[in-house]
């Protein structure tokens, strides 16, 4: 990816700079291009949602046919591009109207406070339109006004256990349900390893990537009763004890986690190549059958579908194994999707077409992608999807309550994260590190991670502080906090 200093930046001439917005990192469709050599009002979208693109031009479309002098220009940016292509737009005016902030680093308080965004037109509107407690003030809501709302719901995880229901049936297992515990997920990988002779083994997973590993490790822990708050969108360094503040990593929960998964690799039952495989490469591996289960989200039976159509009769899918087999975890507030620039000429407008992005029509045409997953789960109930799709949602529904976030108290928590340095080892790295071998002292290890990540929380705050920005340590702590429950818009004004 190019960067651009500033004096760089000053110096590009108007057709550099559209081809630094223009071309790289995006896609625009001939369609799009001749609809703009045609006249009329334009409005500019940019994201970089690549598998909603069908559904996304779809609405398109359809808000074109109701308003014949308005037609939407769409470009799908690479996430790992996005964030630059802002930036430069931003400075020379030439922005889209809508758009995604991936990439920028920035929290929604912040750049609403710079003047990145307007407020929506019709707010009345689109707040019907949403479920309730939606919408929190600090993310979604600013000075009583409203800038984005979330299209996806904060009620999901990333490690279901899909499992291969012929080799879990195979072995004695349950093949509609799976394991619930993590006594019977072991039990169960050790039948389906011996079974398989060396021809197939009770789990892979793409252990080389250990952002991917992290998450995993965080929601096992949760479902071993890890408290957690969280500041949406954050990494590790965003999770805390919401009863006092603190980094919780080298609590229990954590500890036999990583016991958990260290059994695995002691027991022999997983699959010998995991440690050179990412998610991706560990899929498609699965779905060859050379291994029973697999931890992923919701979005795995898309995949699965689109890439491994021969695999999908013998797809399963249960609920992340916990050590009692009811989990509970919990998700950070939904973050808002899109914004309406504030250089927009056509707010109005593109506040109209932004509202066609909820209610329950396209929340069930989102559910038949079987990818994010959408804000009002019971649409996914009606749609056309298959039912591992639905019993994940089901689960989804059933296991995760909202957690609390230090960043819609404070907005400027953000600054303090945005300071921070994430101390390495990551949590996922220590966690290869533990499996491997390489590190054989799980609690030490994490309580000095903990210790790591507090010590660079307190220095991350004295610098904000010391800009005159009101922020503490206190604002991490969320006392009205109950476990097992939802933590609601409400709950903010009494803590």
């Amino acid at each position: 990816m190019t960067t651009f200093g500033r004096r760089r930046f000053l110096g590009l001439s108007g057709a550099a700079l559209a081809g630094a917005l223009g071309v790289a990192g995006c896609t625009r469709s001939s369609e799009q291009e001749a609809a703009t050599a045609a006249g009329g009002d334009v409005l500019r979208w940019w994201d970089h949602f690549q598998p909603l693109k069908p559904l996304n031009e779809r609405i398109f479309a359809e808000y074109g046919k109701a308003n014949p002098g308005v037609r939407v220009e769409h470009e799908v940016y690479n996430p790992n591009e996005m964030g630059q292509a802002l930036q430069l737009a931003f400075k020379s005016n030439q922005i889209a109207d809508v758009h995604t902030i991936a990439g920028l680093g920035s929290s929604e308080a912040s750049l609403v406070a710079s003047g990145w965004f307007a407020p929506l037109a019709g707010q009345d509107t689109i707040r019907a339109k949403l479920p309730a407690d939606t919408l929190l003030e600090g993310l979604h809501v600013f000075d009583g006004k409203l800038y984005t709302f979330p299209f996806f719901t904060a009620r999901q995880y990333a490690t279901l256990n899909w499992f291969n229901r012929e080799l879990v049936e195979k072995a004695g297992g349950d093949p509609d349900n799976g394991p619930a515990t993590w006594d019977e997920f072991r039990s169960l990988a050790a039948r389906i390893t011996k079974d398989g002779g060396g021809q197939a083994y009770g789990w892979i997973q793409g252990l080389q990537f250990h952002e991917r590993l992290q998450s995993h490790v965080i929601e096992l822990a949760m479902s071993a009763g890890a408290p957690l708050a969280m500041t949406p969108g954050a990494n590790e360094m965003g999770l805390v004890d919401p009863r006092t503040g603190d980094y919780a990593y080298a609590g229990d929960p954590f500890v036999q986690t990583l016991e958990f998964l260290l059994s695995l690799v002691r027991d022999k039952v997983v699959f010998p190549a995991s440690t050179s495989l990412d998610a991706r490469t560990a899929r498609a591996r699965w779905a060859t059958g050379v291994a029973g289960m697999f931890f992923d989200g919701s979005w795995n039976i898309g995949v699965v579908n689109g890439q491994f159509k021969q695999f999908i009769g013998k797809v399963g899918v249960g609920p992340v194994p916990s050590p009692a087999g009811k989990p509970v975890l919990y998700g950070a507030p939904a973050p808002g999707q899109l914004f309406v620039s504030s250089q927009s000429e056509h707010v109005k407008a593109a506040s109209e077409l932004l509202a066609r992005f909820t209610g329950p029509e396209f929340y069930k045409a989102l559910a038949t992608y079987m990818d994010q997953v959408p804000l009002d789960l019971e649409a996914v109930s009606t749609a056309d999807v298959h039912p591992t799709y639905k019993r994940a949602v089901e689960l989804f529904g059933q296991a995760v309550r909202l957690a609390p976030s230090p960043i819609v108290r404070n907005p400027a928590v953000a600054q303090v994260m945005t300071e921070m340095k994430e101390p390495r080892p990551t949590l996922g790295e220590i966690t290869q590190g533990i499996l491997s071998g390489e590190l054989t002292d799980i609690r030490r290890t994490l309580r000095e991670h903990a210790g790591k990540l507090a010590a660079e929380r307190e220095r991350a705050t004295q610098v904000v502080s010391k800009k005159g920005v009101k922020v503490s340590l206190d604002d991490w702590k969320f006392p009205n906090w109950r476990p097992g429950e939802d933590y609601t818009a409400e709950m903010y004004q009494t803590s």
